[in-house]
């Protein structure tokens, strides 16, 4: 693979006992696959642990391979991502979760794939034949999953199996045409973001990847489902005619009042 420069972007809440472990890991592998052509970009979104303080001492570390950008009031994972997308200077650039649930050569593969082929993003995905899981989540996550993903390829029309899956990267043009018109921070921002770049014309490709599922998860068994819920029909209706009308005014107060309640 030509080396061309990797943006990595990695939003973290509250990550003090997981982010260590998968920044060693990166910064062993991609030091050896890239050989420095990449960055990490450590976005570390109101915290309340000492993960921030993790970030910096990294960052401090290793100054022309990490970025850390730390803010105090939570962004939600979506608003995390937006601001690593701004500062991102490589050719490619994506996202992955801090836990480190996805390999570091499995990350690397998906690069390969996408600079390699016709593809404008790759996507990881737990739910295709030749993707193995190593440890399973608990089986409510695992229902929670396959319902949520029922409702995008109902409701949004977008043929993938796995929207959720934490590593996606994307030709840095592609991200760009759409940045301006990303707005959704939770759950749903994923969804936003396949969304827009298939309605655009870019074309993303669904791959198979090593997973597994890692202790410390902040997703709640009883709220989390709701919550999903109730972010992807918000996104609905915000990406349909009705956006800017009465009701679309009316149904964003009615789904945040709901999404407070439920927090």
């Amino acid at each position: 693979m030509a080396l061309k420069k990797i943006s990595i972007i990695i939003p973290a809440y509250n990550e003090a006992d997981r982010l260590p472990k998968t920044l060693d890991n990166y910064l062993n592998y991609f030091f050896g696959a890239f050989q420095k052509n990449f960055e990490l970009i450590l976005v570390t979104d109101g915290c309340q642990d000492s993960t921030p303080q993790i970030a910096s001492y990294y960052s401090n570390l290793y100054p022309r391979v990490i970025k850390h950008l730390n803010f105090p009031k939570r962004l939600g994972k979506g608003g995390a991502v937006i601001q690593g997308f701004k500062v991102a200077e490589g050719e490619i650039v994506g996202f992955v979760d801090a836990d480190g649930s996805i390999p570091p050569d499995v990350i690397h593969k998906l690069i390969e794939v996408l600079d390699n082929g016709c593809w404008d993003g790759v996507i990881a995905s737990r739910w295709l034949n030749g993707s193995r899981i190593l440890r399973y989540d608990p089986v409510i996550r695992r229902i929670a999953s396959r319902a949520f993903n029922f409702l995008v390829r109902s409701i949004f029309d977008l043929d993938f199996r796995d929207t959720q899956c934490g590593a996606k990267f994307f030709r840095r043009d592609a991200i760009m045409k759409v940045l301006r018109e990303l707005g959704t921070s939770n759950f749903a921002f994923d969804v936003e973001l396949l969304y827009r770049l298939v309605r655009s014309g870019h074309r993303i490709l669904e791959y198979p990847v090593v997973w597994s599922f890692r202790e410390g998860t902040k997703v709640k068994i009883l709220k989390t489902p709701l919550q999903m819920f109730v972010s992807i029909m918000r996104l609905r209706v915000k990406l349909s005619r009705l956006k800017g009308t009465f009701l679309d005014k009316f149904m964003d107060k009615v789904f945040s009042l709901v999404s407070r309640v439920i927090v």
